[in-house]
């Protein structure tokens, strides 16, 4: 089968770098360490199941990857293996029942043959297994950085029983192959609660960011949500969503705006950026560059909260608003078993219980491209200026 394998190999990488200098199309070209390969048909036994992908999105994770954006001294490299098949979102169908399924791609204690469950399992968090580098395979966090299981963007994958979630009647694909990051932005949303008093606001108007303007506004309908998108396709859809102000990305733009609205006096620091003691009672960090998050920090109310999902190299920044309005910082990793009005299970079921109230966001799809051409979707990703790129899929059928 054909699947998009990503090989630790350092002159490709050196290559790749060098090249990407002139045009981007290097990440994707035949000298990069990313390279659709012909390989084995994925693993099966010990209640593991085949199947055939139908759709697979393209995770921001995917893409910086494929891009070479990240550092050698992150600690997330002792919870990987290399090589490995890129992609964990997917539509897919069993091949031993022929059931539409979408996929947790997470390797916690039970996809790894480790029958007495750790702490984080046991409570449903599967985010947090303290055993991804233990039990009956390499290490690895979830499929897509596993060199022992494949991940999706590839023809099949094999996936655990406990990994697969059919998909009830009703369902277009699109919602069901969104099913993994709106549940992202939804632990984002359900575990850092807005103040019902005071506004929130969405940093970030990519896949993660949208689905979190969109649930604010289903769960809480009275609330006032702002967003900040950096391209125009991303606030006509914050506005869809039901954003009630959308701004650019520019700091102290940025910082001035919210001031304006909050009806709060900007305070000038010597170095002429600008920051708030009113604010919003949320920021929720999409994006998670230091940029953003010193920003968040300079306008969020005292007393608020900012809650980070979005994954970037650190570097440093001015966090002195940090303490002085004793703000607190929260980071939201993916998915587990949630908690929505007292009834605690899989992100998933909520996610289908959502779509039942009539909640969907699948507009995030903005292009489906053929798996074979797979360079294509990530030059797509490369410019999302110029293509209005949101949520890239992979289409198998």
């Amino acid at each position: 089968m054909k699947a998009l394998v990503f090989r630790q190999n350092i002159p490709r990488i050196a290559v790749t770098k060098a090249a990407s200098l002139l045009s981007r199309r290097a990440y994707v070209a035949g000298s990069a360490p990313i390279r659709m390969e012909v390989v084995p048909e994925p693993f099966t036994g010990d209640g593991w199941v085949t199947c055939d992908t139908q759709l697979a999105g393209i995770c921001g994770s995917d893409a910086k990857q494929v891009f070479l954006h990240g550092s050698l001294d992150n600690p997330m490299t002792a919870l990987i293996s290399l090589p490995h098949i890129l992609g964990h979102e997917a539509l897919a169908r069993r091949r031993d029942t022929g059931e539409l399924v979408v996929l947790d791609p997470w390797l916690p204690c039970r996809t790894r043959g480790i029958e007495e469950l750790c702490v984080a399992c046991r409570n449903g968090d599967t985010s947090h297994c303290r055993n991804f580098t233990h039990g009956a395979f390499a290490r690895g966090i979830h499929l897509g950085n596993c060199a022992d299981r494949g991940g999706v963007h590839a023809e099949s994958f094999s996936a655990h029983e406990s990994q697969l979630h059919a998909v009830p009647a009703g369902v277009t694909p699109h919602q069901a192959v969104l099913a993994d990051p709106v549940s992202v932005s939804l632990r984002h949303v359900l575990r850092t609660p807005p103040d019902p008093n005071r506004p929130a606001l969405v940093y970030g108007c990519g896949t993660l960011g949208l689905a979190a303007v969109a649930l604010l506004r289903h769960l809480h309908p009275d609330l006032e949500i702002w967003a900040v998108s950096k391209h125009d396709v991303g606030a006509d859809l914050a506005k869809k969503f039901g954003a009630d102000e959308v701004f650019g990305p520019a700091p102290d733009a940025l910082v001035d705006s919210v001031a304006a609205l909050c009806h709060a006096e900007p305070l000038t620091a010597w170095s002429r950026k600008r920051w708030l003691l009113d604010g919003p009672g949320v920021v929720y960090d999409t994006v998670g560059k230091p940029k953003t998050v010193e920003t968040a920090l300079r306008l969020v109310g005292v007393e608020g909260a900012i809650a980070i999902s979005g994954v970037e190299a650190p570097k440093r920044f001015e966090w002195t608003p940090l303490y002085f309005k004793e703000i607190s910082v929260r980071g939201s990793n993916a998915f587990g078993f949630e908690t929505r009005d007292g009834v605690h299970k899989h992100a998933f079921e909520h996610y289908f219980d959502l779509l039942a109230e009539g909640f969907d966001v699948s507009a995030i799809v903005t292009h489906e491209v053929a798996f074979a051409n797979w360079q294509g979707a990530y030059s797509l990703l490369a410019d999302k200026a110029a293509s209005g790129a949101v949520k890239v899929l992979f289409r198998f059928t």
